[in-house]
């Protein structure tokens, strides 16, 4: 009788307990305006200084690739990808030229 009674706890208490973990989980805020600030600069940071490179030279590569083939198409996506990622690059730029002209 015991038994039965622990484990029909067990059976609540379990889920209960993981999915209040997942609570905490979901609920997860920065404590301050300073974590969620550096959080943002570390994304941007990798974003401009890995994708953007990567994308460039892919773009870069697929142009030439399709240069070398007479791919008018292909040579078309492939700029637009080295632009895609030249624009990747030069965000941060962009953003501090922006936040200049507006004082904000």
């Amino acid at each position: 009788m015991k038994t039965k009674s622990w484990s029909g706890i067990l059976k609540v208490l379990l889920p209960l307990s993981i999915l209040m973990f997942q609570a905490t989980l979901a609920f997860a805020e920065a404590n301050a305006e300073s974590d969620l600030d550096s959080f943002l600069r570390g994304i941007g940071d990798f974003l401009i200084r890995t994708v953007g490179p990567g994308v460039l030279v892919i773009g870069i590569a697929v142009a030439g690739v399709s240069m070398a083939l007479g791919d008018e198409r292909g040579m078309q996506r492939g700029a637009l990808a080295a632009g895609g990622g030249a624009l990747i690059m030069l965000a941060r730029a962009v953003l501090d030229f922006i936040q200049s002209i507006t004082h904000f």
